[in-house]
């Protein structure tokens, strides 16, 4: 049986892909922020082990970059639904039943983000206006780019989930798969 894919219908489908080929790339540099986390780890332990003198502001450093890797990649992973979804109960719905649900959570879903973003927003005029910096190690850096990225991440899940409303109300239309793409056996279509 062929493997086929539906996308949106006329514009709304290049749209998409644009869309989500923009969060994604947006969602690399929290991929990048993960291997920094990875890597101060590691240099951290290696040196204490072997030079009992690791990286003064490790802790930090991963605690902070943690933000970026968090909130980075959220707007692409409710893009790309990989998000947890309990649909025990609404998959026996009717498919507009499940439409009318799934319309309702991404709206209170962007209103939450969106809020929380505002929220961010106002701690990073704080941060700003204080000259807040972190300060466990003494090598202190501003807060407020972390604060931005905070924000910034979760505008980007509130625009995530009013995109997906858009996923369910323009119609779609069935693509089939490009010559020599796999079935849904693995192998591939003669």
């Amino acid at each position: 049986m062929p493997l086929h894919n539906q996308t949106l219908v006329g514009g709304w489908g290049k749209a998409d892909s644009l869309i989500v080929r923009i969060i994604r790339c947006i969602s690399y540099v929290a991929a990048v922020c993960l291997v920094g986390i990875m890597f101060v780890a590691f240099f951290n332990v290696l040196g204490e082990k072997i030079l009992h003198k690791g990286i003064p502001m490790s802790t930090e450093l991963i605690k902070y970059l943690h933000v970026p890797a968090v909130f980075l990649c959220a707007g692409f992973v409710t893009l790309d639904r990989g998000q947890t979804n309990i649909d025990l109960l609404s998959q026996k719905f009717p498919k507009k039943v499940q439409d009318i649900v799934n319309i309702c959570s991404f709206v209170l879903g962007a209103a939450i983000s969106a809020f929380v973003g505002y929220r961010g927003l106002v701690q990073m005029s704080k941060h700003i206006a204080n000259h807040v910096k972190s300060s466990t190690t003494g090598v202190g850096f501003p807060l407020w780019p972390f604060s931005l990225i905070f924000a910034f991440g979760f505008f980007m899940l509130a625009f995530s989930f009013l995109w997906s409303i858009v996923r369910v109300v323009v119609p779609k239309v069935d693509v089939a798969p490009a010559p020599g793409a796999e079935n849904e056996e693995g192998g591939e279509e003669a």
